[in-house]
């Protein structure tokens, strides 16, 4: 049985990348045939450009061009990435081909990361397998919506794409709600893939910096109480701060910052394991703090300043929600974090997954 998985696997983005290696690893030890399929989303990779004008403001424009060298940098490193530790379909396909894919795979995978996320793709429905020509062969793994609820105007679109699913797998609470309120069908809760490998697989690609002695923040969205929290805490402890995700600007607004610009993937990881604590609003970077056992505090708000129901959903998971952080205020050092309970949390959704794909993909019944 050959099984091809589609995801955010082109993105500049250290957890959209992990991700993809986590579940193509878990897949390929337990003795399936599964790759990568080398979907380019015409959405995406505008998206990820390493420059462009188009729909830009001056200050963007400004900020690109500042930024460039950098983010071809960083770029170059996540292929290179790829490239050594993934294994990806030789052919390439898009919005137009990709119904050639029914004829080299048996099962389909759509997942992890938020590929239920219209806005993510400009709602590009081959992240729904809607090119799969049997429905038996559609399924999901931790997939996720990035939302609470559907758009009205969307509804009807979602009922119609989720329900020709043979099974759903999805990461959040919230997902779930949604898929039986839409469909009407239950779904399987799944933790993202990063957490299908251990800590020592995860050790072996990590890069340890020269750095010592630091307090790392890793932002996806920009956030005044992130860097604020990060200084405070370099008070208490007399930690030198450090900045992933940082570019020049940046830079140059927090001049009291070190920022990395264009980490490695293996860079990225290495900066988690050694830090000495983490400071993240990022799901990924809650979630390799976990992974890490770190000392971590989470912005658990989104930059509309609703709650982020995946960082939200894996602190309840792992009863670790001590170490969210809503104010200044919550910038202490006795916070509890039993490591020994979120270790035991995740390995049973460890088998649970295990179980989940030997129940979907194994017509002869042979187990791990």
């Amino acid at each position: 049985m050959r099984i091809g998985i589609i995801t955010f696997h082109r993105a500049i983005n250290y957890g959209a990348v992990l991700q993809t290696y986590a579940l193509q690893k878990f897949l390929n030890v337990s003795n399936y045939d599964a790759e990568v399929i080398d979907y380019r989303c015409e959405h995406m990779e505008n998206f990820y450009k390493t420059f462009t004008i188009k729909d830009k403001s001056v200050k963007q424009i400004i900020r690109g061009m500042l930024n460039f060298k950098n983010t071809y940098k960083k770029k170059r490193e996540f292929y290179r990435f790829l490239n050594q530790n993934v294994r990806i379909s030789t052919e390439v396909y898009d919005k137009f081909n990709i119904d050639k894919a029914n004829l080299r795979y048996d099962k389909f995978i759509t997942g992890s990361d938020q590929v239920f996320n219209f806005a993510c793709t400009d709602f590009d429905k081959t992240y729904f397998l809607q090119f799969v020509k049997n429905c038996d062969n559609k399924l999901s793994y931790a997939a996720s919506f990035g939302m609470k609820e559907i758009p009205d105007s969307y509804v009807n679109d979602y009922k119609s794409l989720l329900s020709t699913f043979s099974e759903l797998s999805i990461r959040e609470n919230a997902g779930q709600q949604i898929v039986k309120k839409l469909t009407g069908k239950d779904s399987e809760l799944s933790v993202d893939p990063v957490f299908l490998l251990t800590a020592e697989e995860w050790e072996k690609l990590a890069k340890k910096p020269k750095l010592k002695n630091y307090i790392l923040i890793y932002k996806l969205n920009t956030s005044n109480l992130i860097f604020d929290f990060a200084r405070k805490l370099s008070k208490l402890t007399g930690r030198k701060i450090v900045a992933l995700n940082f570019d020049v600007v940046d830079q140059m607004k927090t001049p009291d910052i070190k920022g990395v610009y264009s980490a490695s993937v293996e860079e990225f990881l290495g900066y988690i394991k050694y830090a000495d604590y983490v400071v993240t609003n990022s799901f990924h970077g809650t979630a390799f703090s976990v992974i890490f056992h770190k000392d971590f505090y989470v912005e658990a708000l989104q930059k509309d300043f609703k709650p982020n129901d995946r960082v939200e959903s894996l602190l309840c998971l792992t009863g670790l929600d001590e170490c969210k952080v809503k104010t200044l205020e919550d910038c202490r050092l006795n916070v509890s974090r039993d490591f020994n309970f979120a270790d035991d949390q995740i390995r049973k959704q460890y088998i649970k997954t295990k179980q989940y794909f030997e129940r979907v993909l194994n017509e002869d019944g042979r187990s791990f």
